[in-house]
């Protein structure tokens, strides 16, 4: 195990950063290749709950749009929009900074197990066609209070080409900003998920081998993570370039930062974060191959899927997945592990590496993989 030493002195490091996540240069973004993706919002009865997004593809390819976890999701309480309430003032850590007070996504983050995704999972969307998809806002977000509201649809999402399951890249979208009054306050997520009464905190249901196992695997994300916030720390690492696709000091600043409260949380597995062995809220089956969840209603929990003990305890392999890379992954979603949580942007080695650098820092596997390559040398 890494010694408290070792950590107290990546975390003074990380202390010392400048820059916050805020400070990210998102003129980089304009740079990018044009998506090949178009989204446009409208709300046809003016309701919050059925809010239609309408996705187009203006590129040359057809396109199969990977749906589980994304705005196509219409099974798993993931969050398809940004909402913020236009009674604030706050500038904002998105795409485009707007006015307004964030509303509090109260859904789920997950991991995916990509290598076993099949077409149900995919949405074929033809080279100059459009598709739609209704979105019932209230679910997923609260609504505490009467007023304007803002909707915005902004992001990245994963593809593959047609006919085939083997997601290429990620193309991203930013929607038109769509602004609906909320007359009644209506209530969503708070009472969607069972509410729970915060460092990783294993709770009880598991085996004595899956607590053990469970035990380990914190440990090891640990030593990960803090093996990770170190290169990241190293100027002269090319690793980290060739992750985070730059070597801005801001940028490896917040990666050590933000690796080094991973490692914190995954110090002690009795405070903290909730983590459960088993599918405490039932999702795991839903849709799509998860291997893990986080749950954003009330105090931060993870939980693990049945695919999450098919992976190995630690791989030695580059580029793979293991139960430690997997708790760093669902870790990053936590907004109280660090803000801000990451997204998912993009899944896997090769296609994570395509991303441009604002959306890599905000990108959950990239901490997983990066975490991976740093302890195997690859």
């Amino acid at each position: 195990m890494v010694s408290a030493r070792s950590l107290m002195a990546l975390t003074s490091l990380a202390a010392a950063s400048l820059v916050s996540a805020h400070a990210i240069d998102h003129s980089r973004l304009g740079k990018r290749a044009p998506s090949p993706l178009e989204v446009k919002l409208t709300a046809p009865t003016g309701d919050v709950a059925e809010i239609v997004a309408t996705i187009t593809n203006v590129g040359a390819e057809d396109l199969s749009l990977l749906a589980v976890g994304t705005i196509l999701d219409k099974h798993l309480p993931v969050e398809r929009l940004a909402v913020s309430n236009e009674a604030g003032n706050r500038e904002t850590n998105t795409i485009s900074a707007r006015q307004g007070i964030e509303v509090p996504f109260k859904g789920v983050h997950i991991t995916l197990e990509h290598e076993a995704l099949t077409s149900e999972h995919f949405e074929l969307l033809k080279a100059g066609a459009s598709l739609q998809t209704v979105i019932d806002s209230t679910s997923v977000h609260s609504f505490d209070e009467v007023g304007t509201y803002a909707f915005e649809a902004r992001g990245m999402l994963p593809y593959a080409l047609a006919s085939s399951t083997q997601l290429r890249s990620s193309a991203a979208y930013q929607s038109n900003a769509l602004r609906l009054a909320v007359a009644d306050a209506p209530r969503g997520a708070a009472q969607s998920l069972r509410a729970l009464d915060r460092r990783f905190n294993l709770q009880p249901g598991c085996t004595a081998a899956e607590e053990a196992d469970m035990r380990t695997s914190l440990v090891n994300c640990q030593k990960l993570a803090l093996a990770a916030a170190a290169d990241a720390a190293d100027p002269s690492s090319k690793r980290f370039v060739e992750y985070f696709m730059t070597n801005a000091s801001e940028t490896r600043r917040i990666v050590v930062d933000r690796l080094t409260a991973v490692a914190r949380e995954c110090a002690n597995a009795d405070s903290g974060v909730r983590l459960f062995c088993n599918d405490f809220y039932n999702i795991c089956e839903v849709y799509g191959p998860l291997v893990a969840y986080s749950v954003s209603s009330g105090p931060d929990t993870t939980v693990v899927c049945p695919l999450f003990w098919e992976r190995p305890g630690l791989t030695e392999e580059c580029h793979k997945q293991d139960h430690a890379t997997t708790i760093i992954h669902e870790a990053t979603h936590s907004e109280s592990v660090y803000s801000p949580k990451t997204n998912d942007y993009a899944y896997s080695y090769p296609n994570s590496t395509q991303l441009e650098p604002w959306f890599a820092l905000r990108n959950a596997d990239q901490y997983t993989l990066y975490a991976n390559a740093v302890h195997v040398n690859c």
